[in-house]
């Protein structure tokens, strides 16, 4: 796995709560989700910041999947802490706070080996810092982008600068819609396409993922679940393993290598799913991965 994902994102604590109990201060955040999905496939590394409260035992998971954190900033006070709560069908989740700390003040800078990854995921942050990620990068094969309604609302200016950047554009159904003013979805991927991305994934939640595409227009199924233990970080974990496939790829610019890439993003969003924080996507043991595949596609064959 030599190949590089450059990850910038957000590392953070969450303090959920749902049917299934509470997590307290438990390792979040976009970038750590992304990061931990694609090293099954890539070789990952993240530019995050995080405070001095960020002790040893949040860095284990990323060790323990090979991602590189060198570039993991640590600053004078707290990390960024996310608190939230879902209802029975953990469709939506309702923010209780939102403590920004140190990520308030956050500026990516890369090293050289960075500078040259082969392959980009800006995470959900702030537009004008995935530009000046942007502007650092030289020649990268494939940059993926994800995005939320804050900074469509906040900095769509910027967002659009982005886009015109992107191969690979990743959002929910409810940002295509607000950022296209089309309530259709195949509407709004074309109108997202005219502005500039080459590719759009519209993130369905429960309902999988759609593809919009001057290649083709796909719709997938999610991975079917029985048990359901906690959603945050499903659509992280989506975007990170579909990046980190494709950037596996000599050629990922296919049609059949971005609908492999879906099938990827929704199986490995099934992991993530059965526990709080990255605890089982963390822990994927041989096999599994392969197995769900299967799985999946026999699920699609009739």
């Amino acid at each position: 796995m030599k190949n590089q994902v450059l990850v910038v994102g957000s590392v953070a604590f969450d303090s959920i709560e749902n049917a299934h109990g509470r997590a307290e201060r438990v390792l979040g955040g976009a970038a750590s989700y992304s990061s931990i999905s694609a090293s099954y496939f890539a070789r990952p590394s993240v530019v995050a910041v995080v405070g001095t409260d960020f002790t040893a035992n949040y860095r284990t998971p990323f060790k323990k999947r090979g991602v590189d954190i060198s570039g993991l900033q640590v600053k004078d006070g707290k990390t960024f802490h996310w608190g939230g709560s879902y209802d029975k069908d953990m469709k939506n989740a309702v923010t209780k706070f939102t403590d920004l700390n140190v990520f308030q003040n956050f500026n990516p800078v890369l090293s050289d080996e960075q500078k040259n990854a082969k392959a980009v995921f800006l995470a959900n942050i702030d537009p004008e810092l995935q530009l000046s990620v942007l502007k650092q990068v030289k020649k990268p094969a494939l940059v993926a982008c994800d995005t939320m309604n804050y900074w469509i609302t906040s900095k769509k200016a910027a967002l659009l600068k982005v886009l015109k950047q992107t191969d690979l554009f990743f959002l929910n159904e409810a940002e295509a819609r607000q950022l296209t003013g089309e309530y259709n979805l195949i509407t709004a991927g074309k109108k997202i396409l005219k502005l500039g991305a080459e590719h759009v994934i519209i993130k369905l939640g429960p309902n999988g993922s759609m593809l919009v595409s001057k290649l083709g227009i796909v719709q997938f199924p999610p991975y079917i679940l029985e048990k359901v233990h906690d959603t945050t970080g499903a659509g992280d974990t989506f975007g990170g393993g579909a990046t980190g496939y494709l950037a596996s790829l000599r050629k990922w610019d296919t049609l059949s290598a971005i609908k492999r890439a879906m099938m990827i993003g929704n199986v490995m969003a099934s992991f993530t799913i059965e526990s709080f924080s990255v605890k089982r996507l963390a822990g994927i043991k041989a096999g599994e991965i392969e197995k769900r595949l299967k799985e999946y596609t026999s699920m699609l064959r009739f």
